[in-house]
């Protein structure tokens, strides 16, 4: 047992990886969110959905829903449709979500009735399970990681930068406050995807092709936009156009295993469209009523550091990883070129959304999903930085530690609303810096935007109501 101990003292990225489930597990219970029934709401609802409508109600074209009974199902924080033009009921959001909650909800659902709850989808139980849900996958994520990262870096190494991508991040609210929100999960499913394409590209193995194929399925379903992440297996360890040539002969020569993923992938999808075929009539249906992308009007500024959500406003640490870029580049790390090319792409269709600042968020959360390998630039950065003077390091550990510390302050502060969800503005960001009550907070500083005139492609505000 002492042997055991010493070995794991010697492995401070193994701690890291044990360290912070225990820590969610500890904010869930301080929350307790589901005692409340107030885990499955907001976007989460849509996510779910498909669930108790297929298990449950057995009804997916939600005809139980009418007219008289809408009201109800939305007070009720259960079902928020949304209509086509022929004025049939669909679920807004994609079902990967309803993928992942799937196996915590069927342990829910045969768990509900015996302990005297309603087995309908919507008790405690069910809240309970979607709320750990996420900390399943968020471990394995962060065990994916600590190896990907192990191969290039020390164990410290790995470990600080595992605890920075983690409370130095919004990651940490993704992963707590709001656990049951999509940016956990496209955290694990982006960290399996490049885990499995790094051992595809080693051995070529069928049974990694297949892992692959599930993944990169998963995350269209879960956001179509992610199939940008793909690019991954084509761009590792590409240092040159030769390199890059080889990759694309590797591929070509493995056409029945590229074939495999992209059959995979589409069966993986293949639910999504016979849903939609029912109850649209439609293979393909766009279910983002009045909804859209502006891609002739992108607000990149905005997204990086608008005190209305910026990412870099939010999560400053992440500065660590864009200036870790250039050790990426300098040492010839094979996740250069996927980071660099990756990250630019993501960031322009974030910012083309009508909703740029992505409605009530802690930061910029849709970037949470690039975190895997975003983290490599922070460990490039971390590693100079220890080859450094004993002054160097000092400074950038104070640096390090302030903002941790910041971060966690200010999800704390987002847990209660005074880091408002939609509405900061700058001079709201300096009144509420450090305040712990929202009575202390002026909110005539705050600015509403102004979500109907967004919609058709204009950035304005209106006059602050409520909190």
């Amino acid at each position: 047992m002492l042997l055991k101990l010493k070995t794991i003292i010697r492995q401070p990225s193994l701690i890291a990886i044990i360290l912070i489930p225990v820590f969610v597990v500890c904010a869930h219970y301080n929350q307790s969110k589901w005692l409340g029934q107030s885990v499955i709401r907001h976007d989460v609802i849509s996510y779910y959905a498909y669930l108790p409508a297929a298990f449950i109600e057995k009804d997916i074209k939600l005809s139980f829903i009418n007219d008289g009974n809408e009201g109800t199902y939305g007070a009720e924080y259960k079902y928020w449709p949304v209509k086509t033009s022929d004025g049939k009921r669909i679920i807004k959001m994609s079902m990967g979500m309803a993928y992942l909650y799937s196996p915590f909800f069927f342990i829910a659902h045969a768990l509900a009735e015996p302990l005297g709850f309603k087995a309908d989808g919507f008790s405690q139980p069910y809240h309970y399970a979607v709320q750990f849900s996420g900390l399943l996958y968020l471990f394995i994520a962060l065990f994916w990681l600590r190896k990907l990262l192990l191969k290039f870096y020390s164990e410290w190494i790995t470990f600080l930068s595992i605890i920075i991508i983690y409370f130095g991040t919004n990651l940490l609210c993704y992963s707590t406050i709001q656990s049951a929100l999509s940016h956990q999960y496209n955290f694990f499913l982006f960290t399996g995807l490049i885990y499995f394409s790094i051992k595809w590209l080693q051995t070529t193995k069928i049974k990694h092709t297949a892992v692959i194929g599930i993944f990169i399925g998963m995350l269209v379903i879960a956001r179509p936009t992610n199939i940008i992440l793909s690019l991954f297996i084509v761009l590792y360890n590409i240092p040159n156009m030769s390199a890059f040539k080889e990759r694309i002969a590797l591929l070509t020569k493995n056409y029945l295993q590229v074939s495999l993923v992209i059959l995979i992938s589409f069966l993986v999808f293949l639910p999504q469209i016979i849903y939609w075929k029912i109850t649209t009539g439609h293979y393909l249906y766009f279910s983002y009523v009045g909804e859209g992308f502006y891609f002739n009007n992108p607000h990149l500024l905005k997204i990086l550091f608008s005190f209305r959500n910026g990412w870099l406003t939010y999560s400053p640490l992440m500065f660590l990883s864009l200036m870790g870029l250039w050790f990426l580049y300098k040492n010839k790390n094979p996740y250069f070129l996927p980071v660099i090319v990756i990250t630019p792409i993501m960031l322009y269709i974030f910012s083309c959304w009508w909703c740029w600042w992505y409605g009530g968020s802690f930061g910029f959360r849709t970037m949470i999903d690039l975190y895997p390998i975003l983290c490599f630039g922070i460990a490039a950065l971390l590693q100079f930085i220890l080859q450094k003077s004993k002054a160097v390091k000092i400074a950038g550990f104070c640096v390090i530690t302030f903002f941790i510390l910041l971060n966690m302050f200010q999800t704390i502060q987002h847990h209660y609303n005074i880091m408002q969800y939609d509405s900061m503005t700058f001079a709201a960001y300096k009144d509420r810096f450090f305040k712990i009550t929202r009575a202390e907070c002026d909110k005539s500083l705050l600015e509403r935007p102004d979500y109907e005139l967004a919609k058709k492609g204009i950035d304005a505000t209106i006059p602050f109501v409520g909190e």
